[in-house]
């Protein structure tokens, strides 16, 4: 069960985070939301990594252009690591 609590919560604050930079000009300070999304993904185990990457994959590359403009680049690498990280998982499912 622990596992499903895990993979909603960052897919919830994942999704959120796409939403939130979609559309917008200028954004608050993201460096707590990011953090704690890549601390959540760096704690799950590699089971759930791989089957959530199929669809966490998506949402990080939208999240990484819709945040072109605003990520600075510490944020933008830590989005990055997790999109390399996914891939890979995904590679391993397949």
């Amino acid at each position: 069960m622990r596992g499903y609590q895990e993979v909603f919560l960052l897919a919830a604050k994942a999704g959120a985070l796409e939403g939130y930079l979609f559309g917008r000009e200028e954004v608050e300070p993201l460096t707590n939301w990011i953090d704690n999304i890549s601390q959540m993904y760096c704690d799950l185990s590699p089971e759930v990594k791989r089957e959530l990457a199929l669809v966490l994959i998506p949402v990080l590359k939208r999240t990484l252009e819709y945040g072109k403009g605003v990520l600075v680049p510490e944020l933008k690498v830590k989005l990055e690591q997790m999109l390399v990280e996914s891939s890979v998982d995904l590679k391993r499912t397949g």
